[in-house]
Protein backbone atom coordinates (compact mmCIF):
# COMPACT_ATOMS: atom_id res chain seq x y z
CA UNK A 1 0.00 0.00 0.00
CA UNK A 2 2.79 2.39 0.86
CA UNK A 3 4.37 1.69 -2.54
CA UNK A 4 1.18 2.67 -4.37
CA UNK A 5 0.93 5.93 -2.39
CA UNK A 6 4.57 6.73 -3.21
CA UNK A 7 4.03 6.17 -6.91
CA UNK A 8 0.93 8.38 -6.81
CA UNK A 9 2.87 11.15 -5.05
CA UNK A 10 5.66 10.99 -7.68
CA UNK A 11 3.12 11.17 -10.49
CA UNK A 12 1.68 14.35 -8.95
CA UNK A 13 5.16 15.93 -8.84
CA UNK A 14 5.85 15.08 -12.48
CA UNK A 15 2.43 16.40 -13.50
CA UNK A 16 3.06 19.64 -11.59
CA UNK A 17 6.45 20.14 -13.34
CA UNK A 18 4.95 19.46 -16.76
CA UNK A 19 2.19 22.00 -16.16
CA UNK A 20 4.41 24.75 -14.65
CA UNK A 21 7.42 24.51 -17.03
CA UNK A 22 5.55 25.77 -20.12
CA UNK A 23 4.17 28.65 -18.05
CA UNK A 24 7.67 29.68 -16.94
CA UNK A 25 9.16 29.49 -20.42
CA UNK A 26 6.29 31.47 -21.90
CA UNK A 27 7.18 34.40 -19.61
CA UNK A 28 10.57 34.90 -21.30
CA UNK A 29 10.55 37.50 -24.07
CA UNK A 30 12.17 36.03 -27.18
CA UNK A 31 13.94 38.38 -29.61
CA UNK A 32 15.51 37.40 -32.92
CA UNK A 33 18.93 39.03 -33.27
CA UNK A 34 18.30 39.74 -36.96
CA UNK A 35 15.31 41.80 -35.88
CA UNK A 36 17.30 44.05 -33.54
CA UNK A 37 19.33 47.16 -34.29
CA UNK A 38 22.22 46.58 -31.87
CA UNK A 39 24.06 49.86 -31.36
CA UNK A 40 27.83 49.55 -31.54
CA UNK A 41 28.79 53.24 -31.37
CA UNK A 42 27.28 56.64 -30.67
CA UNK A 43 28.29 60.11 -31.86
CA UNK A 44 27.21 63.55 -30.69
CA UNK A 45 27.67 66.94 -32.39
CA UNK A 46 26.67 70.52 -31.69
CA UNK A 47 23.74 71.62 -33.88
CA UNK A 48 22.06 74.99 -34.44
CA UNK A 49 20.46 76.79 -31.47
CA UNK A 50 22.67 74.74 -29.09
CA UNK A 51 20.74 71.61 -29.97
CA UNK A 52 22.31 68.17 -30.03
CA UNK A 53 22.86 66.08 -33.15
CA UNK A 54 23.05 62.42 -32.24
CA UNK A 55 24.16 59.56 -34.47
CA UNK A 56 23.79 55.85 -33.74
CA UNK A 57 25.90 53.26 -35.52
CA UNK A 58 24.74 49.67 -35.81
CA UNK A 59 25.80 46.78 -38.01
CA UNK A 60 23.87 44.35 -40.15
CA UNK A 61 25.33 40.90 -40.79
CA UNK A 62 24.67 39.96 -44.40
CA UNK A 63 24.14 36.40 -45.72
CA UNK A 64 27.63 36.37 -47.28
CA UNK A 65 29.08 36.96 -43.73
CA UNK A 66 30.11 40.55 -44.49
CA UNK A 67 29.21 43.49 -42.25
CA UNK A 68 27.24 46.53 -43.34
CA UNK A 69 27.56 49.77 -41.33
CA UNK A 70 24.34 51.71 -40.90
CA UNK A 71 23.65 54.98 -39.09
CA UNK A 72 20.63 56.91 -37.87
CA UNK A 73 20.86 60.60 -36.94
CA UNK A 74 18.48 63.06 -35.29
CA UNK A 75 18.59 66.54 -33.76
CA UNK A 76 16.96 67.44 -30.43
CA UNK A 77 17.53 69.36 -27.19
CA UNK A 78 18.81 66.42 -25.12
CA UNK A 79 20.37 63.02 -25.70
CA UNK A 80 17.24 61.28 -24.44
CA UNK A 81 15.11 63.24 -26.93
CA UNK A 82 17.55 62.19 -29.67
CA UNK A 83 17.19 58.52 -28.71
CA UNK A 84 13.39 58.85 -28.59
CA UNK A 85 13.32 60.37 -32.08
CA UNK A 86 15.60 57.64 -33.42
CA UNK A 87 13.43 54.91 -31.92
CA UNK A 88 10.48 56.29 -33.89
CA UNK A 89 12.53 56.13 -37.09
CA UNK A 90 13.94 52.64 -36.55
CA UNK A 91 12.15 49.68 -38.14
CA UNK A 92 13.54 47.38 -35.40
CA UNK A 93 14.12 47.87 -31.65
CA UNK A 94 17.33 49.76 -30.73
CA UNK A 95 19.54 47.95 -28.22
CA UNK A 96 22.40 49.81 -26.48
CA UNK A 97 24.16 46.79 -24.96
CA UNK A 98 26.76 46.58 -27.75
CA UNK A 99 28.07 50.16 -27.60
CA UNK A 100 31.89 50.11 -27.43
CA UNK A 101 32.76 53.64 -28.60
CA UNK A 102 31.25 57.09 -28.08
CA UNK A 103 32.54 60.04 -30.13
CA UNK A 104 32.04 63.75 -29.45
CA UNK A 105 32.42 66.28 -32.24
CA UNK A 106 35.08 68.97 -31.91
CA UNK A 107 32.67 71.91 -31.62
CA UNK A 108 30.59 70.15 -28.98
CA UNK A 109 33.77 69.36 -26.99
CA UNK A 110 34.73 73.04 -27.05
CA UNK A 111 31.31 73.98 -25.62
CA UNK A 112 31.18 71.20 -23.02
CA UNK A 113 29.60 67.74 -22.90
CA UNK A 114 29.93 66.54 -19.29
CA UNK A 115 26.14 66.07 -19.03
CA UNK A 116 26.35 63.50 -21.81
CA UNK A 117 29.13 61.64 -20.00
CA UNK A 118 26.96 61.58 -16.88
CA UNK A 119 24.05 60.23 -18.91
CA UNK A 120 26.24 57.45 -20.32
CA UNK A 121 27.38 56.46 -16.85
CA UNK A 122 23.78 56.21 -15.66
CA UNK A 123 22.75 53.91 -18.51
CA UNK A 124 22.82 50.36 -17.03
CA UNK A 125 23.17 48.85 -20.51
CA UNK A 126 26.44 50.67 -21.24
CA UNK A 127 29.70 49.48 -19.70
CA UNK A 128 32.00 52.00 -18.00
CA UNK A 129 35.01 50.61 -19.90
CA UNK A 130 33.80 51.76 -23.30
CA UNK A 131 36.08 54.17 -25.14
CA UNK A 132 35.29 57.88 -25.36
CA UNK A 133 37.10 60.05 -27.92
CA UNK A 134 36.96 63.41 -29.69
CA UNK A 135 36.36 63.50 -33.44
CA UNK A 136 38.06 66.23 -35.45
CA UNK A 137 35.22 67.87 -37.32
CA UNK A 138 31.92 66.03 -36.81
CA UNK A 139 31.35 62.71 -35.08
CA UNK A 140 28.53 61.95 -37.55
CA UNK A 141 30.94 62.17 -40.51
CA UNK A 142 33.44 59.85 -38.81
CA UNK A 143 30.83 57.19 -38.01
CA UNK A 144 29.67 57.25 -41.65
CA UNK A 145 32.98 55.86 -42.92
CA UNK A 146 33.73 52.25 -43.81
CA UNK A 147 36.68 50.99 -41.76
CA UNK A 148 37.89 47.42 -41.58
CA UNK A 149 35.94 44.20 -42.11
CA UNK A 150 34.22 43.87 -38.72
CA UNK A 151 32.36 47.16 -38.59
CA UNK A 152 33.35 50.75 -37.77
CA UNK A 153 32.94 50.45 -34.00
CA UNK A 154 35.18 47.38 -33.79
CA UNK A 155 37.80 49.12 -35.95
CA UNK A 156 37.87 52.27 -33.77
CA UNK A 157 37.83 50.21 -30.56
CA UNK A 158 40.75 48.06 -31.75
CA UNK A 159 42.64 51.16 -32.94
CA UNK A 160 42.43 52.73 -29.48
CA UNK A 161 43.16 49.46 -27.66
CA UNK A 162 46.32 48.84 -29.70
CA UNK A 163 47.67 52.37 -29.29
CA UNK A 164 47.00 52.44 -25.55
CA UNK A 165 48.67 49.09 -25.02
CA UNK A 166 51.56 49.21 -27.49
CA UNK A 167 52.04 52.84 -28.50
CA UNK A 168 51.91 56.38 -27.08
CA UNK A 169 48.24 56.89 -26.12
CA UNK A 170 47.59 57.02 -22.35
CA UNK A 171 44.98 54.58 -21.07
CA UNK A 172 41.57 56.25 -20.74
CA UNK A 173 37.96 55.07 -20.97
CA UNK A 174 34.56 56.32 -19.81
CA UNK A 175 35.24 55.37 -16.17
CA UNK A 176 38.73 56.92 -16.04
CA UNK A 177 37.68 60.09 -17.86
CA UNK A 178 34.75 60.62 -15.50
CA UNK A 179 37.02 59.99 -12.48
CA UNK A 180 39.69 62.43 -13.70
CA UNK A 181 37.04 65.06 -14.45
CA UNK A 182 35.41 64.77 -11.03
CA UNK A 183 38.74 64.70 -9.18
CA UNK A 184 40.05 68.06 -8.02
CA UNK A 185 43.75 68.51 -8.65
CA UNK A 186 43.95 66.76 -12.03
CA UNK A 187 42.49 67.62 -15.44
CA UNK A 188 40.97 65.03 -17.76
CA UNK A 189 42.08 64.15 -21.28
CA UNK A 190 40.81 62.17 -24.27
CA UNK A 191 42.28 60.93 -27.58
CA UNK A 192 41.49 62.93 -30.73
CA UNK A 193 40.60 61.03 -33.91
CA UNK A 194 41.11 62.35 -37.43
CA UNK A 195 39.24 60.96 -40.42
CA UNK A 196 41.93 60.63 -43.09
CA UNK A 197 39.61 59.04 -45.67
CA UNK A 198 36.42 56.98 -45.83
CA UNK A 199 38.53 53.91 -44.97
CA UNK A 200 41.18 55.31 -42.61
CA UNK A 201 41.32 56.98 -39.16
CA UNK A 202 44.37 58.44 -37.40
CA UNK A 203 44.90 59.35 -33.74
CA UNK A 204 46.09 62.95 -34.09
CA UNK A 205 46.67 63.81 -30.43
CA UNK A 206 45.18 64.17 -26.95
CA UNK A 207 42.66 66.83 -25.91
CA UNK A 208 43.06 68.24 -22.39
CA UNK A 209 39.99 69.60 -20.60
CA UNK A 210 39.40 72.32 -18.05
CA UNK A 211 35.93 73.11 -16.68
CA UNK A 212 34.21 70.82 -19.19
CA UNK A 213 35.89 72.32 -22.27
CA UNK A 214 38.94 71.57 -24.40
CA UNK A 215 41.76 73.94 -23.49
CA UNK A 216 44.68 72.42 -25.38
CA UNK A 217 45.57 69.62 -27.76
CA UNK A 218 48.81 67.65 -27.48
CA UNK A 219 49.99 66.91 -31.02
CA UNK A 220 50.85 63.35 -32.05
CA UNK A 221 54.60 64.13 -32.21
CA UNK A 222 54.52 64.92 -28.46
CA UNK A 223 52.45 61.92 -27.35
CA UNK A 224 55.48 59.85 -26.33
CA UNK A 225 56.51 62.43 -23.72
CA UNK A 226 52.91 63.07 -22.65
CA UNK A 227 52.45 59.39 -21.83
CA UNK A 228 55.72 59.38 -19.87
CA UNK A 229 54.20 62.07 -17.62
CA UNK A 230 50.61 60.86 -17.16
CA UNK A 231 50.80 57.07 -17.60
CA UNK A 232 53.35 54.33 -18.19
CA UNK A 233 54.61 52.63 -21.34
CA UNK A 234 54.35 48.88 -21.50
CA UNK A 235 55.39 48.51 -25.16
CA UNK A 236 56.61 51.74 -26.72
CA UNK A 237 58.83 52.75 -29.65
CA UNK A 238 61.00 55.80 -30.24
CA UNK A 239 63.58 56.82 -32.84
CA UNK A 240 66.67 58.56 -31.43
CA UNK A 241 69.23 60.43 -33.54
CA UNK A 242 72.93 60.03 -32.60
CA UNK A 243 74.97 62.27 -34.86
CA UNK A 244 74.39 61.04 -38.42
CA UNK A 245 72.96 57.70 -37.27
CA UNK A 246 69.46 56.67 -36.13
CA UNK A 247 68.55 54.13 -33.51
CA UNK A 248 65.09 52.63 -33.09
CA UNK A 249 64.39 51.86 -29.44
CA UNK A 250 61.53 49.43 -28.86
CA UNK A 251 59.87 47.51 -26.06
CA UNK A 252 60.04 50.66 -23.97
CA UNK A 253 58.77 50.24 -20.44
CA UNK A 254 58.43 53.33 -18.30
CA UNK A 255 57.08 54.54 -15.00
CA UNK A 256 57.09 57.86 -13.20
CA UNK A 257 57.13 59.12 -9.64
CA UNK A 258 56.47 62.65 -8.44
CA UNK A 259 57.92 64.17 -5.28
CA UNK A 260 56.63 67.45 -3.85
CA UNK A 261 58.84 69.83 -1.86
CA UNK A 262 57.67 72.89 0.07
CA UNK A 263 59.15 76.27 1.00
CA UNK A 264 59.58 77.00 -1.83
CA UNK A 265 57.05 74.81 -3.62
CA UNK A 266 58.75 72.48 -6.07
CA UNK A 267 57.84 69.29 -7.96
CA UNK A 268 60.41 66.70 -9.03
CA UNK A 269 59.32 64.18 -11.67
CA UNK A 270 61.37 60.98 -11.74
CA UNK A 271 61.00 59.04 -15.00
CA UNK A 272 62.49 55.57 -15.34
CA UNK A 273 62.76 54.01 -18.80
CA UNK A 274 63.96 50.52 -19.76
CA UNK A 275 64.29 49.73 -23.45
CA UNK A 276 65.86 47.56 -26.15
CA UNK A 277 67.68 48.71 -29.29
CA UNK A 278 66.08 46.95 -32.27
CA UNK A 279 67.55 48.91 -35.17
CA UNK A 280 70.70 50.99 -35.65
CA UNK A 281 71.91 52.57 -38.88
CA UNK A 282 75.58 52.51 -37.78
CA UNK A 283 77.97 49.60 -38.08
CA UNK A 284 77.69 48.12 -34.60
CA UNK A 285 75.92 48.78 -31.30
CA UNK A 286 78.90 49.01 -29.00
CA UNK A 287 78.90 49.77 -25.27
CA UNK A 288 79.87 53.34 -26.14
CA UNK A 289 76.93 53.65 -28.53
CA UNK A 290 74.57 52.34 -25.84
CA UNK A 291 75.83 54.88 -23.28
CA UNK A 292 75.53 57.70 -25.82
CA UNK A 293 72.02 56.55 -26.70
CA UNK A 294 70.97 56.51 -23.03
CA UNK A 295 72.36 60.02 -22.55
CA UNK A 296 70.61 61.36 -25.66
CA UNK A 297 67.29 59.87 -24.59
CA UNK A 298 67.62 61.34 -21.09
CA UNK A 299 68.39 64.78 -22.51
CA UNK A 300 65.46 64.51 -24.93
CA UNK A 301 63.03 63.41 -22.19
CA UNK A 302 64.16 66.17 -19.85
CA UNK A 303 63.92 68.88 -22.50
CA UNK A 304 60.60 67.88 -24.08
CA UNK A 305 58.78 67.00 -20.85
CA UNK A 306 59.83 70.25 -19.19
CA UNK A 307 58.78 72.26 -22.24
CA UNK A 308 55.39 70.53 -22.20
CA UNK A 309 54.85 71.09 -18.47
CA UNK A 310 55.68 74.80 -18.72
CA UNK A 311 53.13 75.08 -21.51
CA UNK A 312 50.55 73.36 -19.28
CA UNK A 313 51.34 75.86 -16.51
CA UNK A 314 50.79 78.80 -18.86
CA UNK A 315 47.37 77.41 -19.83
CA UNK A 316 46.46 76.58 -16.23
CA UNK A 317 45.88 72.88 -16.96
CA UNK A 318 47.20 69.97 -14.88
CA UNK A 319 46.73 66.57 -16.58
CA UNK A 320 49.68 65.15 -14.61
CA UNK A 321 47.92 65.69 -11.26
CA UNK A 322 50.40 67.89 -9.38
CA UNK A 323 47.48 69.50 -7.54
CA UNK A 324 46.27 66.13 -6.30
CA UNK A 325 49.71 65.33 -4.87
CA UNK A 326 50.12 68.76 -3.23
CA UNK A 327 46.63 68.43 -1.74
CA UNK A 328 47.51 65.07 -0.18
CA UNK A 329 50.50 66.68 1.54
CA UNK A 330 48.89 69.94 2.66
CA UNK A 331 46.50 70.66 5.51
CA UNK A 332 43.62 73.01 4.78
CA UNK A 333 44.45 72.90 1.08
CA UNK A 334 42.97 75.82 -0.90
CA UNK A 335 42.35 75.08 -4.58
CA UNK A 336 41.82 78.74 -5.48
CA UNK A 337 45.23 79.60 -4.06
CA UNK A 338 46.75 76.52 -5.71
CA UNK A 339 45.75 77.63 -9.21
CA UNK A 340 48.00 80.69 -8.85
CA UNK A 341 50.79 78.71 -7.18
CA UNK A 342 50.72 76.07 -9.91
CA UNK A 343 51.54 78.58 -12.66
CA UNK A 344 54.75 79.62 -10.89
CA UNK A 345 55.74 76.30 -9.28
CA UNK A 346 59.23 75.10 -10.14
CA UNK A 347 59.34 71.70 -11.85
CA UNK A 348 62.36 69.44 -12.35
CA UNK A 349 62.60 66.38 -14.59
CA UNK A 350 65.01 63.60 -13.59
CA UNK A 351 65.01 60.81 -16.19
CA UNK A 352 66.92 57.53 -16.02
CA UNK A 353 67.21 55.50 -19.22
CA UNK A 354 68.60 51.95 -19.24
CA UNK A 355 69.18 50.03 -22.48
CA UNK A 356 68.59 46.40 -21.46
CA UNK A 357 69.56 44.69 -24.73
CA UNK A 358 71.03 45.59 -28.09
CA UNK A 359 71.79 43.86 -31.35
CA UNK A 360 74.31 44.25 -34.15
CA UNK A 361 72.17 45.45 -37.03
CA UNK A 362 72.92 47.42 -40.18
Amino acid sequence: MDGEEGEEENMKKYLFILLVFPLLTSCVQHQVIDKLNIETAQGYDLAENNHLRGTLLFVKYLPDKTVQNRTLSATAKTSQDVLTDLERRSSDPLVTGGVGVVLFGEELAKHGFVKLVDSLQRDPNIGSRLFVAIAEGRAEDMLNGNYGFEGNSTYIHDLLTHNMKNRDIPKVNLHLFASFYAEKGRDAYLPVLEKVSDTDINISGMAIFKNNKIVKKVDEKNLFHFKLLVDKHSEGTKTVKIGKYNAVVRSIRSKNKIKIKKNPLEAIVYIKVNAIVREYSGRKVTTKVVKTLEKHMEEDIKKECLHMLKDFQRHGIDPVGFGLRVKNNTRNFNFNKWEDEYKTMKIKIKPKVTIMESGTVQ
